[in-house]
């Protein structure tokens, strides 16, 4: 049908979110996580990290969805690997809440 409006599949919303947060070398970076399985990481009850993470991606902003650059990861992470990155952080949780829109 022409006129239709098409929504974007490119984007993928994060619900249930919990932002961790890092301050390395100057710079903030964020990941996403969901909120009860932080708290059952932070009590060693969860091993997956993966059951944690919303996405392996780490972010500078998570509700605007800008990514962290590959040269800040590196300059400050020594590595690229995301995952290995994720597990550096010290997942406490910030009460602030994220608007999706």
């Amino acid at each position: 049908m022409p006129g239709q409006i098409k929504t974007p599949t490119n984007q993928k919303l994060l619900t249930n979110v919990a932002i961790v947060r890092l301050k390395k070398c100057g710079k903030r970076f964020e990941i996403a996580c969901y909120k009860n399985k932080v708290l059952n990481w932070r009590n060693k009850t969860e091993k997956n990290i993966d059951e944690v993470l919303q996405t392996q991606n780490v972010f500078v902003n998570v509700a605007r969805g800008q990514l962290a650059k590959r040269d800040d990861l590196v300059e400050c992470f020594e590595t690229y690997n995301q995952l290995e990155i994720c597990k550096t952080f010290p997942f406490d949780l910030y009460r602030r809440a994220v608007r999706v829109e």
